[in-house]
């Protein structure tokens, strides 16, 4: 996945948890991740062919490594 296109999908993730107002409990569970970064990451690829292509998809090739969820991460702290 490209960057700019990655940027677009977390841009939209962050922006639907802020609309949702659901900006504290989002930070509080991507602090809890962070440690734990490359088994999320790791879960994001298992958990893939599990998805509906669509929308989930593209939300879990965009995490599926620990810059996405860093990237993640700073966008829901803006």
């Amino acid at each position: 996945m490209d960057p700019e296109h990655r940027t677009q999908i977390l841009q939209a993730l962050a922006a639907s948890i802020a609309r949702r107002h659901l900006s504290a409990p989002a930070r509080l569970v991507l602090d809890v991740i962070e440690p734990l970064g490359f088994l999320a990451g790791q879960i994001a690829l298992f958990a893939r062919p599990l998805t509906p292509f669509g929308r989930w998809r593209e939300y879990l090739l965009a995490l599926e490594d620990e810059d996405g969820w860093r990237m993640l991460r700073h966008m829901v702290d803006q």
